[in-house]
């Protein structure tokens, strides 16, 4: 028997790679000497902003005010430059409507004004101890015990209350409508799927924010070492690599920093690696979290449950087998079976010359009629691979050859696949954790986050020290 695995990039790809970049105490002149490089070499991020300057301080009680240092899309110069970005496929997104606390009024006029430019912003990136991120602070952690220690923890209590309606900053609501998914945890893993399976995922806790997904904290040059590329490779993996792009800008004679030419380079070239920004990243993860095996005895096939098409499929046949199918042709080479295009709703049987196991997917077992349904975590899903009709004993009626996904009511406007699992939840939580006490115990971060941020010069700012 021969074991069959859906890996999530699409044909010909291995691995991915997307960079969430934050602004932080960027200027236009070292953000055009670091972006017409990228550019350059068409490696896209996604590059977030602030709309305004700041009119309140970051975070209550206030952190100091080096913490909202950047230039803003107030700037002309800076605004037609990201936009020549934009044209170029660059992700244009939100850290927040400005550098310091937003009210609801502010948060909306940046939504809209960003919606104008650049379209809605698939990606949100909440700065620091802004007082309208939503679920942050203590709230990070799932409810129970880890968010009660971690609140006695973070002794200063900072409040942040976006997701409130009762607060002033609340902009649930509209993180709901507007925005896809926002970044939360952190890890040291240059895998982030490794540590984070589940993304992009809809936490029921946190209901007012439609997905989350996770962040690899490391140096660039780290992330793109032929050992770490190889390891993506090997993985089927994707670094979501958190950084400040612009910090890789060489003032003196105009050019990026050695480090981030090599490594860029270096990932470009690689061929098999998926590098784009990181909204067209989660859409495809979560369109392949849509795909599910079908099984009845040693028959096999793939349904997209989903309701768009899902193009450029891969299939890894762990031992030699020829895997064809009799609704359209396949491409194989070697352990690698490529399924072009699987049409939203729809089935597609797999034959191969030795019984198939599907492995790391969802899975649904038919019965001698070709009909079968499994539950998942926001709904259920229904399978019909027979020749006509089916009514499924909920009510539920099929066409032949055809699949459906119900969602629960309180889901079925974003039509989540994904919920992390606590043991997840924990997991990255305790990385997270870990990165902030190798900060404290090794690189020299004072525990208090004001007296860290509390120069013009941050430290830490050097990424080949992360």
């Amino acid at each position: 028997m021969a074991a069959a695995r859906l890996i999530w990039p699409p044909h010909p790809y291995r691995a991915g790679f997307c960079v969430t970049d934050d602004t932080d105490a960027a200027t236009l002149e070292k953000v055009r000497i670091v972006y017409e490089f990228l550019a350059s070499i068409g490696l896209k991020t996604s590059k977030t902003v602030w709309v305004f300057a700041p009119d309140e301080p970051c975070g209550i009680p206030a952190l100091p005010r080096s913490i909202q240092r950047g230039i803003t899309l107030e700037d002309r110069d800076y605004l037609d430059f990201c936009h020549r970005l934009s044209a170029k496929g660059f992700e244009i997104c939100l850290h927040g409507a400005s550098a310091g606390n937003n009210r609801r009024e502010r948060t909306t006029q940046a939504l809209d004004f960003m919606e104008r430019q650049f379209g809605l912003p698939g990606t949100y990136v909440c700065h620091a101890k802004n007082a309208e991120n939503p679920y942050w602070h203590e709230r990070v952690a799932p409810r129970g015990p880890a968010q009660w220690l971690l609140s006695l923890a973070l002794a200063s209590r900072y409040r942040c209350s976006g997701e409130d309606p009762k607060s002033p900053y609340f902009w649930g609501d509209l993180c709901l409508e507007k925005v896809r998914h926002i970044r939360l945890f952190r890890t040291r893993n240059v895998n982030t799927l490794a540590e984070n399976p589940s993304m992009p995922y809809f936490d029921p806790e946190k209901p007012l924010v439609p997905a989350w997904f996770a962040a690899t904290k490391r140096s660039f040059a780290e992330c793109t070492s032929p050992e770490a590329l190889e390891q993506l490779e090997r993985e089927h993996g994707l670094c979501v690599l958190y950084q400040y792009m612009h910090r890789y800008a060489d003032l003196g004679d105009g050019t990026v920093q050695r480090s981030l030419q090599a490594g860029a380079e270096r990932l470009m070239g690689a061929g098999s690696i998926m590098v784009d920004n990181t909204s067209r990243i989660m859409d495809r993860l979560r369109l392949i979290q849509g795909v599910w095996f079908v099984r009845r005895g040693n028959e096999l096939w793939l349904v997209n449950a989903n309701d768009r098409d899902v193009v450029e499929i891969q299939l890894v046949v762990s031992a030699p087998a020829s895997v064809s199918s009799p609704d359209q042709e396949l491409v194989q080479s070697g352990e690698t079976v490529r399924i072009p295009r699987l049409p939203a709703n729809r089935v597609l049987a797999l034959r191969a010359d030795r019984a198939l196991k599907p492995v790391g997917a969802h899975s649904i077992l038919l019965d001698g009629q070709g009909h079968g349904s499994a539950r998942f975590a926001f709904g259920s899903v229904f399978v019909n691979v027979a020749e006509s009709p089916w009514r499924s004993p909920g009510g539920i009626e099929l066409g032949p050859r055809s699949c459906v996904a119900i969602f629960n009511h309180d889901a079925a406007r974003h039509r989540p696949w994904s919920r992390a699992s606590h043991a997840e939840l924990y997991r990255l939580l305790l990385g997270q954790t870990a990165i902030v006490a190798r900060e404290i115990l090794y690189k020299g971060r004072p525990i208090d986050s004001k007296k860290f941020l509390g120069s013009e010069e941050i430290p830490l700012e050097d990424h080949a020290n992360w």
